[in-house]
């Protein structure tokens, strides 16, 4: 008896720590491959014994069924090739966002990131898209410019969009569905530091001067818990030669990182234990809301690299939306309206960021509530 209540104990226990820190099930097997050889070993293998694998980046939050054997291609994280003169670089799908963006910013260059960025290899930015990457013609989507990709039979190939549109276009944002890649070939732009300020409102005031609102600077960035009227708003500007911005000194990045990692943890501890008290909900829902004002805080009145890179499991969790901009004061009123009446805890706040596209304007909406 005393052991069958501690077994119990200890799996309640480990269930509520994966639950916490967004742990899945852990898979029967994980795969390393460190390079293409590696890989096709790999997959030949499980071809010859019918054996059905799932390939990631390592760095996007999945859930695997019982039994399932991954690939992670994290180690395959090499930097294959840069051409300064044409602005391109090739790297393997394994490399990190930060990781890239750093080896870039050495030489003045930069990839069409900005915003809120989830800091996942390039391969799970290829398969699922996310805030701040986009697909198609906004965001990393419209940098890529070729992959080298395994099929399922183990052949190795090559696509661009001039000569495989249907491939690319499934291969972008699709989940990995279609082949494995094993390099991405990104055009790269110069690198141009942004200036980020931050002011508190009200979500009455952002919806009657959006029209205003969004021609003030390049990007906007907008954090709201429906319980509340106030919001967080960002904007970002482009920094040219005549402008005068100061970097954050270490403290202020200390201090950023401190309240962005109490905000992280606040909310995971409500969603896993409070979100059924809901007067505890809400406090710890507006402790979250003020951790995320004081690191937008300490991030303003800053010159910043165009891409704020996060962990990837916090901001990847949720519902998105892809919206017009026009859309958006409506969208806010009708949430506003239905949150009064219908009064419920809170848990996430909702993200609106703005995109640029070469045709239009769009926004996308991240909500976590």
């Amino acid at each position: 008896m005393r052991t069958s209540l501690w077994s119990s104990l200890v799996g309640t226990i480990r269930s509520w720590l994966d639950r916490l820190l967004w742990r899945g099930p852990t898979p029967a097997l994980t795969l390393y491959p460190k390079c293409v050889e590696d890989l096709l070993t790999i997959m030949a293998q499980a071809r010859d014994n019918g054996t059905t694998v799932k390939v990631v980046g390592g760095s996007f939050p999945t859930s695997p069924a019982p039994g399932d054997i991954l690939v992670s291609l994290q180690y395959m994280d090499r930097l294959l090739g840069l051409d300064t003169n044409n602005k391109t670089v090739m790297v393997e799908p394994g490399m990190k966002l930060s990781t890239l963006s750093s080896l870039l910013g050495t030489i003045n260059l930069s990839i069409d990131l900005a915003g809120r960025v989830p800091d996942l290899t390039i391969l799970d930015c290829v398969a699922v898209g996310g805030p701040g990457l986009g697909c198609g013609e906004t965001g990393l989507g419209s940098s890529i410019l070729q992959v080298e990709v395994v099929t399922a039979k183990g052949e190795l190939a090559s696509w661009n969009w001039d000569t495989n549109t249907r491939q690319m276009g499934g291969l972008v944002g699709g989940l990995g569905m279609l082949a494995v890649v094993i390099a991405v070939t990104i055009k790269c732009c110069p690198l141009v530091m942004v200036s980020e300020i931050s002011y508190l409102s009200s979500v009455r005031e952002v919806v009657d001067t959006w029209s205003m609102v969004h021609r003030t600077s390049n990007h906007q960035q907008i954090t709201w818990f429906p319980f509340t009227e106030l919001v967080i708003i960002s904007h970002t500007s482009n920094l040219d030669k005549l402008s005068f911005a100061v970097s954050q000194s270490r403290l202020n990045m200390f201090l950023t990182e401190a309240s962005e990692w109490v905000a992280t943890i606040i909310r995971r501890l409500n969603i896993v234990m409070f979100s059924s008290v809901p007067m505890l909900s809400s406090v710890l829902a507006r402790v979250q809301f003020i951790s995320l004002w004081t690191a937008a805080r300490y991030r303003s009145d800053h010159a910043h690299h165009p891409a704020h890179f996060l962990p990837p499991s916090p901001i990847m969790r949720g519902t998105s939306w892809l919206l017009p901009l026009d859309c958006l004061p409506p969208l806010l009123h009708n949430i506003s309206t239905w949150s009064q009446a219908n009064p419920a805890p809170v848990t996430s706040p909702i993200f609106i960021q703005t995109v640029v596209s070469d045709s239009k304007d769009i926004h996308e909406t991240r909500s976590r509530t």
